[in-house]
């Protein structure tokens, strides 16, 4: 959810802005933090602990078949961000940057990366997240959660929880607000403004 919101907010500000500077910043934050991140808990932790959860022969090639097109969507996703990145390199050691083109392409990748994003989200929505509440324990649900935080790092997982909130609160549904506030602890949603002053803005701001 995150990441679809900041690839859109990528591709509005690249419509916009002639700032390469600041469209490089906003590229390094969507891409090089918060994609870069998503996809690290992905390929690392989350996808296999999916997999190894359904055991049931009857629905496993199914979970499979969904697994495997969430892999081949994250490794679009990646490949987009990997433009995106190349293009930026070039135009900042060329003098004969066309600032109008890069801008172009960034928004249009920026905008690829929010669709196969939302897909991404839609699928894990419908399908694998009903699954995984299904077949593994609340407990065990935590205990997983708890190792993706020590897996992000204590800054890391700041930075990423606000995101998580402006998420979120930019959906506006009261549902997903209660069971941010009901899953995440008093002390960090405390925080949260503070994190966002100190560690988000900076970073993200630019986006505005």
């Amino acid at each position: 959810m995150s990441l679809v919101r900041e690839a859109n907010r990528l591709n509005q500000f690249a419509r916009n802005s002639q700032d390469l500077p600041a469209l490089s910043q906003a590229v390094d934050y969507v891409v090089g933090f918060n994609m870069k991140g998503l996809h690290k808990i992905e390929r690392e932790l989350f996808f296999p602990w999916a997999r190894r959860q359904v055991k049931d022969p009857t629905v496993a090639k199914a979970f499979g078949a969904l697994m495997d097109r969430l892999e081949d969507e994250r490794q679009t996703i990646h490949e987009l961000g990997v433009t995106l990145n190349k293009e930026l390199a070039k135009a900042s050691t060329s003098s004969k940057a066309n600032q109008s083109d890069v801008c172009e392409i960034v928004a249009s990748g920026s905008a690829k990366i929010a669709e196969h994003a939302k897909l991404m989200l839609d699928l894990e929505d419908s399908l694998l997240v009903p699954t995984i509440a299904r077949v593994v324990s609340e407990s065990e649900q935590k205990s997983f959660n708890n190792q993706v935080i020590r897996n992000l790092g204590i800054f890391d997982s700041r930075l990423h929880l606000v995101g998580m909130h402006e998420a979120v609160w930019a959906l506006g549904d009261d549902k997903e607000k209660k069971l941010f506030e009901d899953t995440i602890p008093g002390i960090p949603q405390r925080l949260i403004p503070r994190w966002k002053r100190l560690l988000y803005e900076p970073q993200a701001g630019v986006l505005d």
